[in-house]
């Protein structure tokens, strides 16, 4: 018997989870959660003990399942384990399947030029369920520095100029709508998104890809996206200056509310260090971004098939959001 829609959330608000003006549909972006009552606030949230660590997931004959030795209660097990088999991943394994496939068919010359040899960019490791484990990492959510899948919450599509989640208390978002539910998943860029969620997003900003420029430079760009430091009344991403080394938690190269920022962030943090000719090297490491994804264009123009098409969007989307990048901000 089909375990329906009403069943499910009806159960959730018993577990202590809040699911108002909701309900699952279709719409531009495929499946996704929407208001019912254009009139009425929706809200959704997910209590902690709903909350599931990645690493008490199991995959097992195609089935996704919490691992016998984890202390939960049987109702939350129970719901978790219907929930995905009927509304997540019993419906999206094909998805990530299919995805998991082409990311590892990519020509070498594509798989080098994203930086992903493996297909999927190292993040899982050889021998787990590899489908099982994509669909983990581009539906969950980090909090209390581990990494948790949220039922029913993984069901909303990822949206432009939206607000992101609030994990107080668990996690939760609401307000009005006018047709779809939407989320901010995470502060990204559109390759960056592309990896982590296997679709191509029109971001507002755009972050540059790691780097490391040796010699009277000793610069070092990452990949850890977040804004942990200050600079002026700003709040710019993390940095170090060790000796004559410079480390960038990572590197602002567009934004479209203030485009001259990230030039003037960047080369504000290279004259503390003491670096020389630093609105120049901020340009070079422009122009390599730009000419690195004019690169994987070539590579992926004639691609067929959906992910083809996806590379594509995604390189226009990038191209897009650093060219929100002009001039400078003194800082």
């Amino acid at each position: 018997m089909a375990y329906t829609w009403g069943e499910m959330i009806a159960e959730f608000r018993a577990l202590g989870g809040t699911a108002d003006n909701i309900v699952q549909a279709n719409g531009s972006l495929g499946r996704g959660i929407f208001r019912i009552d254009r009139d009425k606030p929706t809200r959704l949230h997910v209590p902690a003990n709903l909350l599931i660590p990645t690493g008490d997931i199991e995959f097992v004959d195609g089935r996704i399942e919490i691992k016998d030795s984890v202390e939960i209660g049987q109702r939350e097990r129970e719901f978790f384990e219907k929930y995905q088999n009927a509304f997540s991943w019993g419906i999206a394994r094909p998805e990530c399947a299919a995805h998991v496939e082409g990311m590892n068919n990519l020509p070498p010359d594509v798989a080098s030029a994203l930086s992903v040899p493996s297909g999927l960019g190292g993040q899982i490791e050889e021998g787990e369920d590899v489908v099982g484990q994509w669909f983990l990492q581009s539906r969950r959510i980090s909090r209390s520095d581990k990494m948790f899948i949220m039922p029913v919450m993984d069901l909303v599509n990822h949206g432009i100029g939206v607000p992101g989640y609030n994990v107080k208390d668990g996690v939760s978002i609401g307000g009005q709508f006018s047709d779809e539910v939407l989320v901010h998943y995470c502060l990204g860029y559109p390759f960056g998104i592309f990896l982590g969620f296997g679709f191509a997003s029109p971001e507002r900003g755009c972050f540059s890809l790691p780097a490391m420029r040796e010699g009277s430079r000793n610069l070092i760009i990452q990949r850890n996206f977040n804004f942990k430091s200050k600079r002026s009344s700003f709040s710019v991403p993390d940095f170090k200056i060790q000796d004559d080394k410079v480390i960038l938690s990572c590197l602002m190269i567009g934004n479209m509310k203030p485009p001259r920022l990230s030039k003037g962030i960047f080369v504000s943090i290279m004259k503390e260090a003491g670096k020389p000719n630093s609105e120049e090297e901020f340009d070079t490491l422009l122009r390599e971004n730009r000419m690195k994804f004019l690169n994987l264009l070539e590579f992926v123009e004639s691609m067929q098939g959906e992910l083809g098409q996806t590379l594509r969007t995604m390189i226009r989307f990038q191209f897009a959001a650093m060219s929100h990048c002009m001039g400078m901000r003194e800082l």
